[in-house]
């Protein structure tokens, strides 16, 4: 077996808790397989280092934030690196820089733009274990770059397609659930998703796996793993596949609880809404669920982010004159059968409509109808629809 092994702050919090996975990495290693470690910052190290930072004062320049926050996974790879070398198996800490990863210079969201697995490939080759740093990498310069919000789990799924191996992840979740267990504690695991499905519940908020290492596994084929971590049972967690026979109608529902719905009436055909949204791009801001509404030489446009790119937009552009709708939150039903099967919205919009639960904007792709509410009415409407839909237990 030739894997990638993914470990979370969480798996790897405590010195035991390395030593642990490191007893885990020696028993696979002594079986005569090979493993690569990527590893995150333990614990709450990088909000540790976030608060650092703050204290020092003036403002933070990212080049020094990236160099301060790529100290947790360097320090968490070497005490890994040292566990396995004390179990009698040949190990070797890397850095996002020593491993290859060479990345644009968007410093804290840094896109890989290339990796030299020469390095890598030499440490297996030798039959000695990389460990390898999550979330970081390099510019073309040699400045130490930070890929984001989950960008370890990018780490390991650029490592394995690197490598040609599989990649397995582990945290402190049993797998993929149809919808957030401390939200619906009934929802059901999911033993098998789709790509296409992980990536939109990713993107509309199901924080178990960053949208970016999943885009990454269906473009090079990785066979992707989520489970508990140190268990061995791989029938326990999910896999993330291609495709799989018969998918279901709806899979899971992600739900994006900071949402703020803003319009702005504009002259029909005039500059308005090119400059808008290229202010947006300049902010790189993310906005979705936009619509565009005409009425005799009026359009109404109206479009959906977050509470605070809400503000940040309307600050940009004060002459204009927005109507903002805030305290809404954003559900998205995902299934790779909507594909195929008719209907999911008429259900949908009827299930709100018979509990009492407005709604407004709605939008849909292949396999996603995307529906905002109000937030007071978030948790009503989220057991509305998994009952309807068969996503949690009885």
């Amino acid at each position: 077996m030739n894997v990638v092994h993914k470990y979370g702050g969480t798996s790897v919090a405590t010195i035991e808790k390395i030593q642990a996975v490191a007893d885990r990495i020696a028993e696979l290693k002594k079986a005569g397989n090979n493993v690569a470690v990527v590893c995150s910052a333990m614990g709450k190290t990088t909000d540790k280092l976030i608060e650092m930072a703050k204290a020092v004062g003036g403002d933070r320049n990212k080049r020094e934030f990236d160099s301060l926050l790529s100290t947790g996974e360097q320090t968490t790879c070497a005490l890994m690196a040292m566990a396995l070398q004390a179990r009698g198996v040949p190990a070797v800490s890397l850095t996002g820089g020593q491993s290859g990863f060479i990345t644009d210079t968007i410093h804290s969201h840094a896109t890989i733009r290339k990796i030299n697995g020469e390095r890598i490939n030499q440490v297996v080759a030798s039959g000695a274990v990389p460990v390898i740093t999550g979330f970081q990498g390099v510019t073309a310069d040699g400045d130490i770059t930070t890929l984001g919000r989950g960008g370890s789990d990018t780490t390991a799924v650029a490592v394995a397609a690197t490598l040609g191996w599989d990649c397995e992840i582990y945290t402190d979740v049993d797998g993929v659930y149809t919808i957030d267990p401390r939200r619906c504690p009934k929802a059901k695991k999911l033993d098998t998703i789709t790509c296409d499905e992980m990536m939109e519940l990713a993107a509309m908020g199901a924080g178990v796996l960053e949208t970016r290492s999943v885009e990454l596994a269906k473009k090079y084929g990785v066979n992707l793993y989520l489970g508990r971590s140190l268990e061995k049972d791989l029938t326990k967690g999910t896999h993330i596949v291609e495709k799989y026979f018969e998918a279901a109608v709806v899979t899971g529902i992600g739900v994006i609880d900071d949402c703020s719905m803003l319009s702005i009436k504009c002259e029909f055909g005039g500059d308005t809404v090119s400059r808008l949204f290229s202010s947006i791009a300049e902010m790189n801001i993310n906005v979705d669920m936009i619509s565009h509404q005409l009425d005799d030489k009026t359009a109404i446009l109206s479009f959906s982010c977050s509470a605070e790119s809400a503000l940040e937009i309307m600050e940009r552009m004060p002459d204009e004159h927005f109507t903002v709708n805030n305290g809404l939150a954003k559900l998205s039903l995902v299934g790779a059968g909507m594909a195929t099967h008719s209907g999911v919205a008429a259900k949908a919009l009827s299930t709100l409509y018979e509990n009492g639960i407005p709604h407004y904007q709605i939008t849909t792709s292949e396999i996603s109808i995307s529906i905002t509410v109000d937030k007071d009415h978030l948790q009503k409407a989220c057991d509305a629809l998994a009952k309807a839909f068969d996503l949690c237990e009885e």
